[in-house]
């Protein structure tokens, strides 16, 4: 990045936070997500300032932007409570042994955490949520070729995990 771009865009930063930051407060930003917005709005803004043509202020192209971006991010808020909600509601009502399910759930925490986000993700929708390939790309916007390569990537990583802990098991248990 050109130092004077650079220069111009840490300037648009300290001269129009607080206006960004009002106003997208002011359009709905709740206090969990107002952070998010305000750095969403100033990096569309890094990427598009050297496009800006000047037909407007600085502070009418940023609360157009501000606009645009809270009311994205409401909907993708609502729609991700909605398949919530709707994931809860198709569960079914837990039967069986609590205590052993319950320390299988644990473990399956234990060994999802072991993976990097990216990994986990697709390996949750795979293969506990039975999501098919081409949902998963769809839903994470990503090639479906990546997809298997990092389902792999997470079921080698857990393979290697279990079978550490297999043998750290038998030699504690002779």
């Amino acid at each position: 990045m050109p130092p004077e771009l650079e220069s111009a865009i840490t300037a648009l930063y300290r001269e129009n936070f607080e206006f960004v930051w009002r106003n997208a407060r002011r359009l709905g930003c709740g206090d969990d997500w107002i952070d998010d917005a305000v750095h969403e709005v100033f990096l569309v803004a890094s990427r598009r300032l050297g496009e800006f043509e000047g037909r407007s202020s600085h502070r009418t192209w940023l609360f157009a932007i501000t606009l645009r971006m809270v009311q994205r991010m409401q909907r993708d808020r609502t729609l991700r409570q909605r398949r919530v909600t709707e994931y809860v509601r198709q569960q079914p009502t837990a039967v069986g042994n609590a205590a052993s399910e319950s320390e299988r759930a644990q473990y399956l925490r234990y060994l999802l955490r072991l993976l990097p986000e990216a990994q986990r993700v697709v390996l949750i929708l795979a293969e506990l949520e039975g999501f098919t390939t081409s949902e998963i790309a769809s839903t994470l916007a990503i090639p479906a070729g990546t997809v298997h390569s990092r389902l792999r990537a997470a079921k080698q990583r857990l393979a290697e995990v279990i079978e550490r802990e297999r043998a750290l098991d038998e030699r504690s248990n002779p």
